[in-house]
């Protein structure tokens, strides 16, 4: 019988750091709800994996790097046989370069979730007892949007207002599928569970509080119906250009509690839906293939950058918001050109984990949905769940259409500087390496 352990770490920071996710500075001054790194270990006496997923924004591959080497140390995991995503909570605290240069993480912070992210593997290891695995999955059609709209000027807008009469169309489909794998004792009681779905995690809407967002709401709500000892990770599917904000209906909160409890009693119940449909083994054939990717960074034109130093060289000594963003912007394509020079290619990772007939797929960066469905469609596997924001941070994947229709998503700066071609790079390698472990 296979052996699975979980567990469940704290790693919130002190109040008083800067925040991640939004434009503006903000300084946490409370906490919503808490911040966790949850680990999985599935172990067939051969060669183990291990999950782990993290309560915060995005995370850098020296982070990734050093976590999986100090837990393979530990534990005789292979550091390859290690994937680490972020659920990209815009409630949590800086953990990557935000915006421009002077904007960077507290090194003690991220010392200090190193640690966490560490001891969470550790322990879910060493918690393993025997088990079984089920993998299902479920429809949730209700819970996430496509947030990127065609207006009737013909210019692409991210968060058109809700209910406007000018959008003419959504420029791009959703992901509804919820995919679940679920671990049981060898009593049948529920060990924890890994949740995959993909929706923007930016619901609760809080100033200066810490939230986990709605995959804090999932596993809190997971923890209410099974069990406080029930440990959920979750992995964010490939939602660049999705969120929770349904445009069409403005009886629909966009934001705050009453969404929070909506989408995590709402992707509770597509858990259990799932679950019970699900056939448990104890016996799965596990596997893990990845590629280490160079992607080049996108050319930054001479007219670009006379427009950066045309609005440095006029700005306002106390800027209004609007003037202040393309402040910011004008200094990012600033340090972007001087930083191609140097280092025109970025690195990242692409990891595939076959669980029996059903395939994790770990993706850098943003990606838009698209990219994620070219996946499942075109995938040897049964099933094929696919994760953003895994291994490091990227930025942005914008589709080539996104590029063609501007909006925000792939407008030049630190959170979009890819190559246009990075999402079909990412694709083809995905796909390559399925190809490889299910052929």
């Amino acid at each position: 019988m296979m052996k699975v352990g979980f567990a469940e770490v704290d790693i919130a920071p002190p109040l008083g750091i800067e925040m991640s996710g939004h434009w503006n500075v903000r300084v946490s001054k409370g906490v919503r709800d808490p911040l966790f790194a949850h680990a999985m270990v599935i172990d067939d006496d051969r060669a183990p994996i291990c999950l782990i997923t993290c309560d915060v924004l995005s995370l850098r591959r020296s982070t990734v790097l050093a976590a999986r080497e100090a837990i393979s140390e530990a534990t005789g995991i292979a550091p390859n046989r290690i994937g680490i995503s972020a659920t990209h909570t815009h409630y949590g605290p800086m953990t990557a370069q935000l915006w421009t240069r002077d904007q960077q993480p507290d090194a003690d912070y991220l010392a200090d979730m190193l640690a966490g992210i560490i001891a969470a593997g550790i322990s879910a290891f060493e918690a393993r007892r025997p088990a079984q695995i089920g993998i299902g999955w479920t429809f949730e059609g209700k819970l996430s949007f496509n947030r990127r709209f065609m207006m009737r000027d013909g210019n692409v807008l991210m968060h058109p207002p809700v209910g406007s009469s000018d959008i003419l169309y959504a420029e791009g489909p959703t992901d509804p599928e919820v995919g679940i794998i679920a671990a049981r004792d060898a009593d049948g009681n529920p060990l924890g569970y890994w949740v995959n779905f993909a929706c923007h995690a930016t619901v609760a809407g809080t100033a200066d509080e810490f939230s986990a967002d709605y995959p804090g709401a999932l596993a809190a709500e997971i923890k209410r119906r099974r069990g406080d000892e029930v440990v959920t990770l979750f992995g964010n599917g490939c939602c660049g250009n999705l969120c929770q904000i349904d445009v069409f209906d403005p009886d629909r909160p966009r934001s705050g509690d009453e969404l929070l409890r909506i989408m995590g009693e709402g992707l509770a119940d597509s858990v259990e839906r799932g679950e019970a449909e699900m056939d448990f083994a104890d016996d799965l054939a596990l596997d893990v293939r990845s590629a280490e990717i160079a992607i080049p960074l996108r050319r930054i034109p001479d007219e670009m950058v006379a427009e950066a130093e045309r609005v440095l060289a006029n700005a306002s000594p106390d800027p209004d918001a609007e003037e202040h963003r393309d402040i910011k912007y004008a200094e990012m394509w600033l340090e972007l050109t001087e930083r191609k020079r140097t280092e025109p290619m970025i690195l990242g990772q692409v990891q595939v984990f076959r669980i029996g007939e059903v395939a994790v797929v770990l993706l850098p960066g943003e990606v838009f949905v698209e990219y994620g469905l070219e996946i499942k469609l075109k995938s040897p596997a049964q099933r094929t769940f696919v994760v953003e924001l895994a291994n490091s941070i990227m930025g942005y994947v914008p589709t080539r259409r996104a590029f063609e229709g501007g909006g925000y998503e792939q407008k030049t700066g630190s959170n979009s500087k890819l190559s246009p071609l990075a999402g079909e790079f990412l694709v083809e390698t995905a796909l390559a390496l399925l190809d490889s472990m299910f052929g």
